[in-house]
């Protein structure tokens, strides 16, 4: 079985890879032909971009010789202007079709638990698409609604 790429967390200088992976996943997500990209990508570069910035948004890539091939991303929404016990949203969890099947969606998704561990939030929540929910269920979310969430602490 092939090994799963080197994980670190994403930089500022990255946001074209996370951009290029998120509209990768829209392709597949989306009708055929309803993406205007030129358009999603500038959109995507100011939310994220924004979003990195000021720290609400952490992300991590899976690199394969300096190629990124897998991302997620954890957005946390702060209660009252602290991090304990706040809600954060996994988001943007993808993996390049090439390279599934290896654990690095697992990976990725356990990176990012332990950083919301970590920082004291109290749930995360996702949504996500059928493909997707047996490596949720496996980390220990649980469906609530159309979403899945874990609960990670007392915080709430």
């Amino acid at each position: 079985m092939p090994t799963i790429p080197a994980i670190r967390r994403a930089v500022a200088s990255d946001l074209e890879a996370i951009i290029g992976l998120r509209l990768a996943f829209e392709r597949i997500t989306r009708d055929s032909g309803s993406l205007d990209e030129v358009s999603r990508r500038a959109e995507l570069a100011s939310l994220l971009g924004a979003d990195m910035a000021e720290g609400s948004l952490v992300c991590w890539l899976a690199e394969d010789g300096g190629r990124a091939v897998a991302q997620a991303a954890l957005r946390v929404r702060r209660r009252a202007g602290a991090v304990a016990g706040g809600l954060g949203e996994l988001l943007n969890v993808y993996t390049d079709p090439a390279y599934r099947g290896r654990g690095i969606g697992s990976a990725l998704v356990a990176e990012a638990m332990a950083a919301a561990s970590a920082i004291g939030l109290g749930r995360v929540r996702l949504r996500p698409t059928e493909d997707s929910r047996r490596i949720y269920e496996r980390a220990g979310f649980r469906a609530e609604g159309s979403d899945m969430v874990i609960d990670l602490g007392d915080g709430l």
